[in-house]
């Protein structure tokens, strides 16, 4: 048996980490985009807090995707199966929670006009 893991399950593992921070800087470019072009969504803070909460939900992802590349990096060198992660639903729910905030911002707006 080999002293090192399977290159396979690191290059994997990694590509994995790369995948999570795409998402993280495609969110934190959702929010300089929102904050640049958009409107103020219903209220004087709704495009500013939008697109904090995306740079934020971007940092978030980010750092996260890092953390599981670390636990899986260490669990694929003792040969232990991967732990469960709490990431990708996390990640969901954040993202669903400034949608419903745009909605609720963008419902405001229309009602207003």
């Amino acid at each position: 048996m080999p002293d090192h893991p399977d290159y396979r399950f690191t290059l994997a593992n990694e590509r994995t980490l790369l995948a999570w921070l795409r998402t993280g800087l495609a969110l934190v470019a959702g929010g300089v985009a929102v904050a640049t072009y958009a409107p103020d969504l219903g209220v004087r803070w709704g495009s500013s807090a939008v697109a904090l909460g995306l740079v934020l939900i971007g940092l978030g992802v980010a750092l996260a995707g890092y953390r599981r590349w670390r636990v899986n990096e260490a669990a694929i060198e003792a040969g232990r199966a991967l732990p469960a992660s709490r990431l990708v639903p996390a990640a969901v729910a954040a993202v669903a929670a400034v949608v419903v905030v745009v909605g609720v911002l963008v419902g405001v707006e229309v009602l207003r006009g």
